[in-house]
């Protein structure tokens, strides 16, 4: 009996020790070092977007995504014990799977305050875009940085994209047609049924050399804004770590010069 009881508390006490150990674990600090945020536990990273020009594409026949994202987040994830799951979606489905899961990373997302209020952002943008508009050939001159000579015009706009501030506070006064995606807004231009599409520069010139329309469509100058983009994370207490792991990421390859040399690499403009 003696003998039985010696057994039983030995094994009390071991599963003491492990639930101790256990609640130890999740209160270390994270992989960055970062006070009060426990370490991400998840060994797989749902990461989500949409196909963004040199940054976020599908491989080629099938094989691993390419572009700055997908190397920074390899450069990040991997050396911390992770391993990134690249998924592609159409963009609105994209930013609902970083609010409502299961996504933990979202690629790309101009940080703007309405979107602040449902995901996390990335303390540092990771790219930044010229906003602008595309004609018809011989038709760049209807725009000349004046949102006011617009009105009468038919101005195509992708859905789930932003814009910039000058844009959005003209929108109400012009005729807006929401689009589908980027592919469908260039062909409508083509077809004479919008005036001009605004867009952003690096996603535009991939997929009109895809199209066949580099001779029938031309981009208008000035650009009307410059965004920047970032990753984001969910708002909810599950996103905090992810965002101080990338966050500490970032700040350690922009020190060492390492995100300057791949977004060369990628021919994608960084923030100052």
């Amino acid at each position: 009996m003696d003998a039985f009881r010696r057994h039983l508390l030995r094994d009390a006490a071991l599963g003491a020790m492990a639930v101790g150990m256990a609640g130890a674990a999740g209160a270390l600090p994270s992989l960055t070092g970062a006070p009060g945020v426990g370490r991400p536990r998840s060994a797989q990273v749902h990461v989500a977007g949409t196909t963004f020009a040199r940054l976020f594409e599908p491989g080629m026949d099938g094989g691993k995504p390419r572009g700055l994202a997908v190397d920074l987040l390899d450069a990040i994830l991997i050396p911390a014990g992770h391993q990134p799951r690249y998924e592609f979606y159409p963009w609105l489905r994209a930013q609902s799977m970083i609010e409502h899961g299961p996504a933990q990373i979202l690629v790309g997302p101009y940080r703007t305050p309405e979107r602040e209020r449902s995901m996390r952002f990335s303390r540092l943008a990771f790219y930044e875009d010229a906003l602008v508009f595309y004609a018809r050939r011989r038709e760049e001159g209807l725009w000349w940085d004046d949102f006011r000579a617009l009105q009468p015009l038919r101005i195509g706009a992708v859905q789930g994209w932003v814009y910039g501030d000058r844009f959005e506070q003209a929108r109400a006064g012009l005729n807006v047609t929401a689009v589908r995606d980027l592919a469908t807004a260039l062909r409508m231009l083509q077809l004479n049924r919008l005036d001009l599409i605004a867009a952003n520069q690096r996603n535009s010139e991939p997929v009109i050399q895809e199209l066949g329309l580099a001779d029938q469509v031309v981009l208008c100058a000035p650009p009307f804004a410059q965004l920047r983009g970032h990753f984001a994370f969910s708002r909810d207490a599950a996103g905090e770590p992810w965002a101080a792991l990338v966050d500490a990421g970032m700040q350690r390859l922009r020190a060492s010069g390492e995100l300057q040399q791949m977004a060369a690499r990628r021919g994608v403009a960084l923030p100052d």
